[in-house]
């Protein structure tokens, strides 16, 4: 399988980017906090996450936030949203006693029109939050392999995620204040001509009327000094209307590993204003060689649990700048960077440095039964289109990733790969689909059509061990693809001297580099990371990072940026 991806120019996207006129800050201090295991409230500032707090660093359950806050009447016209960044996992909002809506995923951003909910004076939101893991959850308890056919068989092998259920309303929260017309989303790709230098340009803003009554809208703006005139539009009472408008841009400034560059974009309606930063950029596969603009790819990076010690999983902008930057002078590059989605810092960071990124939006070892399930297919598709809708505008974002360990094998697994790589292209076709197998060296794959990334425009493998003769039998399988290591790596050794690991970090690069058709790798992990998964020593912390949770660099850090070193594309 052959594609050519002609990328995108790309934007930092989501109706959190479009600025409202008035902005209430619910952050900070205010907020109460009580698990429903406890009957008094304790003062709390948000974002928060439970599992780092004394007495609660296990909990899993439900929880509930409160908060007062006053409000002035509301201009005429104006409506209110609220708008949370990321609540872990599924949240309950209710807005002075009235349901505001309830969201599941607990990674990407949503909102609530509260404008009939909210009143002048003194306002309470109450948040439900509930962190539980269950077999059809995103992701989800996985349930053992082979795959068990029924929910009573795989209660005894049930395993829980990797990485913590964090809990908490884990990312910035505020209500936003406009016209009835908003940005519901903005993309905008280009197709890059690396012959003539010239990126034809293509603008589509999605527009959303929260009035009861239709209006007529323009879109106006400007996409890297190139004016945007939109036709008007006319958007109807509580829905949503699309606007297209297509330009080119004349010797454009290509967004690379090597140099970064990155435009300014603006679009603006009624009161509402789109902000970002844009990269034009071209990816594409042949043969087994992936291409950056023209040039061959062969970077690898990490898997970053997304983890702070003392924050969890709210960490803070200066947590993101710090552990990216130590990344990126560890020389990684190009990394399937966790099994769900990231805060924005994450992505605009990779965007303005030049990282290569793999999203992927938790199907985690999923069992052929679960893939088979039309409710578990329905709620992994709805949180994949918010995770693309939030990230599909970076250009550091390469190619989405449909998943990670799952039963590939199996016919399931195979038709979940075929319909959800069709899924993803139909929401963004200018990128690639990937998915992390761990099933290439199965005995029960004899050829590549016995295994799901026979859908992959590259094959992604997870390997531990023996990496050489893992290697040869993915490229036999798919002798005309090229291979990335989504996961390889050694846990054990607590102390920052780590030969055991240095040698199979060795081990495996140097088998990597031998074989012209493996892109790259990511190691696992970057970090140390708590867990509750089966496995992990007494004290909660798996020990895979080159840094330790205190960020202390381990010797293997040091082999690392040597082994990692290589021409940027």
């Amino acid at each position: 399988m052959k594609r050519i991806v002609l990328l995108v120019f790309t934007v930092f996207l989501f109706c959190r980017i479009s600025r409202a006129i008035t902005t209430v800050d619910l952050n900070g201090a205010g907020w109460k906090f009580r698990t429903t295991m406890e009957e008094q409230w304790k003062p709390v500032t948000v974002p928060h996450c439970w599992l780092v707090d004394e007495g609660h660093e296990k909990y899993i359950g439900h929880a509930m936030y409160q908060r007062d806050f006053e409000m002035q009447a509301l201009p005429a016209g104006k409506v209110a949203r609220l708008h949370f960044d990321a609540v872990y996992d599924v949240a309950q909002v209710w807005v002075n006693g009235k349901l505001a809506g309830t969201h599941e995923g607990g990674y990407n951003a949503f909102e609530f029109d509260i404008t009939r909910l909210l009143r002048t004076g003194s306002n309470d939101i109450v948040v439900d939050v509930d962190n539980t893991p269950t077999f059809t959850s995103i992701p989800a308890l996985a349930t053992g392999h082979p795959s068990t056919e029924k929910y009573a068989e795989g209660v005894g092998k049930a395993t829980i995620v990797g990485w913590l259920p964090y809990g908490g309303i884990v990312r910035p929260v505020q209500i936003l204040i406009s016209d009835p017309v908003s940005f519901r989303n903005v993309k905008i790709d280009a197709e890059p001509d690396l012959k003539t230098g010239v990126a034809s340009i293509t603008v589509k803003a999605i527009l959303h009327n929260a009035s009861g009554r239709g209006v007529s809208a323009t879109v106006s703006g400007e996409v890297a000094g190139v004016k945007a005139a939109f036709r008007a539009l006319q958007v109807p009472a509580n829905g949503d209307a699309s606007v297209t408008w297509k330009g080119s841009l004349k010797d454009a400034h290509l967004w690379s590993v090597r140099d970064p560059f990155l435009y300014d974009a603006q679009l603006q309606v009624a009161d509402n204003t789109f902000k970002s930063h844009v990269g034009v950029r071209k990816i594409q596969v042949e043969g087994t060689r992936l291409l950056l603009n023209g040039r061959e790819v062969h970077l690898s990076g990490a898997n970053r649990v997304s983890e702070d010690m003392k924050e969890g999983l709210r960490e803070s902008d200066a947590i993101v700048e710090r552990d990216l930057s130590d990344m990126l002078a560890d020389n990684m590059r190009m990394m399937r960077i966790a099994h769900y989605p990231q805060a924005q810092a994450v992505l605009d960071f990779a965007d303005r440095h030049g990282m290569l990124l793999i999203p992927e939006a938790g199907n985690w070892n999923f069992s052929a039964w679960q893939m088979a399930d039309p409710g578990i297919r329905a709620r992994w598709k709805t949180q994949m289109q918010e995770m693309m809708e939030q990230d599909w505008n970076h250009p550091s974002v390469i190619a989405w990733s449909v998943g990670n360990e799952y039963e590939s094998y199996t016919q399931e697994g195979r038709d979940w790969t075929r319909d959800m790589r069709a899924f993803t292209l139909g929401l963004d076709s200018t990128r690639l689909i990937t998915f992390a197998s761990r099933y290439t060296s199965d005995a029960a794959v004899k050829t590549g059509a016995d295994e799901a990334s026979q859908y992959c425009d590259f094959v992604s493998i997870n390997v531990y061990g023996d990496y050489a003769r893992r290697f040869d039998r993915a490229h036999e399988l798919y002798p005309d693809k090229p291979i990335f290591v989504t996961e390889f790596g050694k846990m054990g050794e607590s102390a920052l001297h780590d030969p055991q690991r240095v040698a199979d970090i060795t081990e495996a690069m140097t088998a990597l580099k031998q074989r012209p058709y493996m892109i790259g790798a990511s190691l696992w992990t970057w970090n140390d990371y708590r867990s509750f998964i089966r496995g992990t020593p007494a004290d909660g912390i798996r020990r895979w990072g080159v840094v330790n949770t205190e960020r202390q660099r381990r010797d293997s850090w040091k082999a690392v940026q040597e082994l990692f070193k290589t021409e940027l594309p």
